[in-house]
C-alpha cells in the first residue's frame, strides 16, 4: 500500500477518535475552550517534533499554516459546537463533505471534475439533505434548532476543505519537514482563538479535571495535522484528502457504542450517502 494512503488512513482514524473526544467534553465544557486548551496541549508535542528536526523555520510555509490554522481553528469551533449539541452520528458525516472543497477549487482552477467526482458531489449533497430531515426523536439539545446543528456542521465542513487546501499549498511551497507547515498551523489556531477570547474570555478557564481528557484530544488532533502534511508530499492532495475526511466512521462508531446514538431510517441513509459521496470523490 502506498504510504499517503497510510498517512491518510492514519490521519482519518487519529481524528475520529480526536472528534469523539472533543465532542464528548465539548458537552461539559464550552467549546471554546476546549479547542484553545486542546491545541495548546497540541502545540507543545509539536514544538518538540519540530525542534528535533534542528530546521530554520521557513517563512512562507509558516504563513501558509498559519491561514489553515486560522480557518481550521474556526472550523473546528464550529465542528464541536454541532457534536455537542447534536448527533455525533449525522454532525460528523456532513463535517466530512469538506472533502469536495479541495474538488471544487479545482474546478475553479479550470480542473474539471472526473464523472465519477461529480456523481460523488451530488451523492454527498443528497446526504446532507436526508440527514437534515426531522427524525421525530428528542436527539438534540433543547435550545438549539435542528438547522443550526446542519449549518454548524456545514461551516465546519467548508472550513476544514479549505483547511486541506492551505496545507497542501504550505507543503509544496518548501524543501523543509511539513512539520513547519504544521507548526504555523498550530500559530494561527492559537491567535484566532485568543482572539475569540476576547469575546468569550470565561473559555480561558482551566479545565479542571477534564485537562487530561482534553489534551489528548489535542495530541491525536496534532498527530492527525501532522500525518496529513506528509501526506500531501507523498500523495495527491484530493486522494489524501478524501482518505483522511473517514474519520466519521470511527467518531459515528463510537458514538454507538458509547453514547447508544440511534437514527432514524432516513437519517441513516443520509449518512449512508454522505459516506458513499466522499468514497465516489475518493474514486475520482
Amino acid at each position: 500500500m502506498p504510504l499517503s494512503l497510510v498517512l491518510g488512513l492514519g490521519c482519518a482514524l487519529c481524528w475520529g477518535f480526536a472528534d469523539f473526544g472533543g465532542g464528548l467534553q465539548a458537552r461539559h465544557l464550552p467549546a471554546l475552550g476546549v479547542v484553545l486548551w486542546s491545541q495548546i496541549a497540541g502545540s507543545i508535542v509539536l514544538g518538540v517534533a519540530i525542534l528535533a528536526t534542528g530546521q530554520s523555520p521557513p517563512l512562507d510555509a509558516v504563513a501558509w499554516g498559519a491561514a489553515a490554522g486560522a480557518v481550521g481553528g474556526v472550523a473546528l469551533l464550529l465542528f464541536y459546537r454541532g457534536l455537542a449539541v447534536g448527533l455525533m452520528s449525522v454532525v460528523a458525516p456532513v463535517s466530512a463533505c469538506g472533502a469536495a472543497v479541495p474538488v471544487v477549487v479545482a474546478l475553479v482552477r479550470g480542473e474539471v471534475p472526473t464523472p465519477i467526482e461529480s456523481v460523488g458531489l451530488m451523492v454527498a449533497v443528497a446526504g446532507v439533505v436526508l440527514v437534515s430531515r426531522p427524525s421525530g426523536k428528542r436527539d438534540l439539545h433543547p435550545s438549539v434548532d435542528r438547522r443550526t446543528v446542519l449549518a454548524l456542521a456545514l461551516g465546519a465542513a467548508l472550513g476544514f476543505g479549505l483547511f486541506f487546501v492551505l496545507v497542501d499549498q504550505g507543503t509544496e511551497a518548501t524543501r523543509a519537514s511539513p512539520l513547519w507547515v504544521i507548526g504555523g498551523v498550530r500559530v494561527g489556531s492559537l491567535l484566532t482563538m485568543a482572539a475569540l477570547t476576547t469575546v468569550r474570555p470565561a473559555a480561558l478557564r482551566w479545565p479542571g479535571r477534564r485537562m487530561g481528557p482534553v489534551a489528548a484530544v489535542g495530541v491525536l488532533d496534532t498527530m492527525a495535522s501532522i500525518l496529513l502534511a506528509f501526506a500531501t508530499v507523498h500523495g495527491n492532495l484530493g486522494v489524501v484528502a478524501v482518505l483522511a475526511s473517514q474519520y466519521p466512521i470511527v467518531t459515528v462508531t463510537l458514538a454507538r457504542l458509547v453514547l447508544s446514538e440511534r437514527l432514524s431510517r432516513l437519517q441513516a441513509a443520509g449518512v449512508a450517502m454522505a459516506l458513499a459521496g466522499v468514497a465516489l470523490l475518493n474514486l475520482g
